[in-house]
């Protein structure tokens, strides 16, 4: 297993977001990713858990955290309109590469699953405080074994 061949995997496959203007691995403050600098992708590297099986090979799971900062300049609109618009694409990029033959995204064949895990946390901005500027965190659950 290459943890970072994996985590690189996982890049190039959200990498390729249709309107990203910023994507990047080093994950920075949305108070310094300008809104001319939206919407903005960062993926960042989680836990790993090992769990080793008498006899058979470690299973072991590999967590990341998807960014997503958008920003609406239309005080009309809602700022989650975006945020559904970019919560789609991160999905549809990571359904399976053949669906037809394997129901798993493998990240090119690198893992055994690569999946949406958990609570995407949403927060739109109140006018006001952070006008126009939306957040959304997406957790990233790996299965491999060594």
């Amino acid at each position: 297993m290459n943890s970072e061949a994996i985590y690189q995997a996982l890049f190039d496959q959200l990498s390729n977001i249709q309107g990203m203007v910023t994507v990047s691995r080093r994950l920075r403050h949305f108070n310094h990713v300008g809104n001319e600098k939206r919407p903005a992708l960062f993926i960042t590297q989680g836990n790993q858990d090992e769990n080793a099986v008498k006899g058979l090979n470690a299973k072991i799971e590999l967590a990341a955290e998807v960014y997503l900062y958008i920003y609406e300049a239309d005080p009309e609109k809602a700022i989650g309109m975006q945020i559904n618009h970019y919560l789609d694409a991160i999905r549809e990029a990571m359904k399976p590469e053949y669906p037809e033959m394997c129901e798993y995204q493998t990240l090119g064949g690198l893992v055994e699953h690569c999946w949406i895990d958990g609570t995407i946390e949403v927060f739109e901005g109140v006018d006001g405080m952070i006008d126009g500027q939306g957040i959304a965190i997406v957790p990233i659950r790996i299965l491999t074994t060594n």
